[in-house]
């Protein structure tokens, strides 16, 4: 979780307890656990959404950046960048900055080549 959502996350929790402390002091408790059984309800059903609709979805990140160079011969291969099976790399891809790559004979990638 980065920094920000976790601050915002811990505020918002201090907020609503402080906010349900209120409604305790304030109305009788009966009206508070009312309150708080709707509260409850809807902060689950809100949850349950999120997660069945896709939530945060964490996919997998290939990166390649700032590689050197390389020369393949002789019907080789000269790869600087991300090379791979199209159904084994899922996720997002990227590739930046990357070296030349040379084929005297053979095959150069300096980006991303799925086979």
């Amino acid at each position: 979780m980065q920094g920000w959502k976790k601050t915002a996350l811990i505020s918002a929790s201090f907020l609503l307890i402080a906010a349900m402390v209120l409604v305790w002091l304030l109305v009788d408790l009966g009206t508070a656990d009312g309150l708080a059984s709707v509260v409850g309800a809807c902060a689950g059903v809100a949850g349950l959404a999120y997660a069945m609709l896709g939530g945060q979805q964490n996919d997998p990140v290939v990166h390649a950046a700032n590689t050197g160079t390389a020369t393949a011969r002789n019907q080789g291969q000269a790869n600087t960048g991300i090379t791979g099976p199209a159904t084994r790399l899922d996720g997002q891809m990227q590739a930046e900055h990357t070296g030349d790559a040379d084929a005297d004979g053979g095959t150069a990638n300096t980006g991303i080549q799925l086979t």
